[in-house]
């Protein structure tokens, strides 16, 4: 490697590495730490955050708050994948009062947003 400066292979510091690495290359493939597996997203999920982005930004305009004080794109994510099952703050406390009820009843279908009179705007389905 390149950006590793010469002699440092004697250094204490390369000895603990190297130390480390051999230790762990030692051990059976059972005794080491399993790694979670990753979750596809349902399809259609990437769709559907996005509209909760735009539902986001508007119950955030008419709040006079900041987006990301309601809802991290994590939470968008999360909300679109997992709908009422996501642990999210956004689904939280005074956040799912303000933002969450309705971008359930978003995910669920019960409410749909438009374009009217120059303005995005929520409505009942």
């Amino acid at each position: 490697l390149r950006t590793i400066p010469k002699g440092w292979e004697r250094s204490a510091t390369a000895s603990a590495l190297l130390g480390a690495v051999n230790t762990a290359l030692a051990l059976p493939k059972d005794a080491m730490p399993k790694l979670p597996k990753s979750v596809q997203p349902p399809e259609g999920s990437s769709a559907a955050a996005e509209l909760l982005k735009v539902l986001l930004r508007i119950v955030a305009e008419k709040e006079g708050v900041a987006t990301k004080v309601l809802a991290s794109s994590d939470d968008i994510d999360r909300i679109a994948a997992e709908g009422d099952e996501a642990d999210v703050p956004a689904l939280q406390g005074w956040r799912r009062a303000v933002f969450g009820e309705q971008a359930l009843r978003l995910v669920r279908g019960e409410i749909g947003i438009k374009f009217d009179k120059r303005r995005i705007a929520v409505f009942d389905l």
